[in-house]
């Protein structure tokens, strides 16, 4: 999926992909090398820009903070499809999936994903290394901090405040407040469990 966001910028070429542990030779017809510390000095050598296409937020960004550590430039990934206003802000190494909607004034940190055909709606704030699924829709004034995960066609009424590291179920519909580390399901959205790994039936 990144491949192709990337593909339909005219501006972006991809030359390559990394990974540990991988059995493909090529994906897209993009090269996959073995990723190793020479590998990436080359890439960096030859001036090329990084993205990291992980799903997992904190794998996502563990490995991007290495790269920033390294002095790699982080490339942002918006599809040609996308519809981003022109007073959002949009943080490096992001990526904004086809279809996606980006309201006015609304502000996305670093290392986010915007899945396919999500919106976000004015004033909204998504931090650093959030995951907002395909077919979630937020509207305006909602925050959503650093970590979080959406979970597929999620809905988030305005005002809302997502606490960091927190999941949201698929279909979950958000209608107050969601507290750090706890998971929560449903529509109307409930917590089933809390940072300590306790069960809740709220």
């Amino acid at each position: 999926m990144v491949i192709e966001a990337a593909r339909s910028r005219v501006d972006l070429r991809v030359v390559a992909c990394l990974d540990l542990q991988t059995s493909l030779t090529e994906c897209l017809g993009v090269r996959v090398f073995e990723e190793s510390e020479e590998r990436i000095d080359s890439f960096q050598r030859s001036g090329s820009c990084f993205f990291v296409a992980l799903g997992d937020n904190r794998l996502r960004q563990k490995v991007t903070l290495r790269l920033v550590e390294k002095g790699c430039r982080i490339a942002t990934i918006i599809a040609a499809s996308a519809t981003v206003s022109p007073s959002a802000s949009i943080g490096e190494g992001t990526v904004v999936m086809p279809n996606a909607t980006i309201g006015a004034c609304a502000i996305v940190g670093k290392g986010a994903i915007l899945n396919t055909a999500s919106s976000i709606d004015h004033d909204t704030l998504i931090e650093d290394f959030v995951h907002i699924a395909p077919g979630c829709h937020l509207a305006g004034n909602v925050k959503v901090h650093v970590g979080s995960m959406l979970g597929i066609g999620t809905c988030v009424v305005p005002s809302i405040c997502i606490g960091p590291w927190a999941t949201l179920g698929a279909n979950s519909t958000v209608i107050r407040d969601i507290p750090s580390y706890s998971t929560w399901v449903g529509s109307p959205a409930r917590c089933i469990r809390m940072e300590n790994g306790s069960q809740s039936s709220q």
